[in-house]
């Protein structure tokens, strides 16, 4: 009688899971490595220690250095704009805006790293930071024309929608910079600052 074999059979499912996971954690390091040392001074080998991996490990999953760096500004990226994508569902513009800023604070102190990494970006991959800025400039525009069309903004020319949506993303950009006052006075009184702001720029059209 014949021996039943009681090994399982090879799970590649299990295999490539692995992998994936490894890759993740090998991206998480990265972005914690240039949180803290900045893309030009972050190694593979402080990042293969965060990732508990070997240095051939990183070569094996991303090639060179730069390609990893690179995947982890670009998942960073996409996590940013997944998190500050909103479904606008029975919200008129200023309050789909004030749920908007409340997404975005609420985001700045989840991922303190946030604002380095995004200074980093701008500096070493200005192509992947503008893509960024490009996507949240015609989301603006939109959400200005869905409150034009609802009645709760003046008709405005195209011209001046893109100026004003200019002038929104603008705060927008450099909000993250007051959470790092010192003097930092809570979001609420922020958010009320920022809406009024907004409120009164939008009021009146020449």
């Amino acid at each position: 009688m014949s021996k039943t074999n009681s090994k399982k059979p090879p799970d590649g499912r299990g295999k490539y899971a692995r992998s994936e996971e490894t890759r993740t954690r090998i991206l998480d390091a990265a972005l914690e490595e240039c949180a803290q040392a900045g893309f030009h001074k972050a190694s593979m080998a402080s990042i293969a220690a965060r990732a508990e991996v070997a240095v051939g490990i990183l070569n094996y999953h991303f090639g060179s250095r730069q390609e990893m760096l690179r995947e982890m500004m670009t998942t960073y990226a996409a996590h940013f704009q997944s998190a500050m994508s909103l479904t606008q569902t029975g919200q008129g513009f200023y309050e789909y805006e004030v749920a908007i800023l409340e997404t975005y604070l609420a985001y700045l102190h989840a991922n303190p790293e946030y604002i380095k990494l995004a200074e980093e970006i701008r500096r070493h991959e200005p192509e992947l930071y503008q893509e960024g800025k490009d996507a949240q400039f015609a989301g603006i525009i939109y959400r200005i024309e869905r409150g034009i069309e609802g009645g709760e903004i003046p008709i405005m020319g195209t011209d001046e929608i893109r100026i004003r949506a200019h002038l929104i993303l603008g705060a927008y950009t450099f909000l993250d910079r007051l959470l790092e006052d010192e003097k930092y006075p809570g979001d609420d009184f922020v958010i009320t600052v920022v809406m009024s702001m907004l409120r009164n720029g939008l009021s009146t059209s020449s």
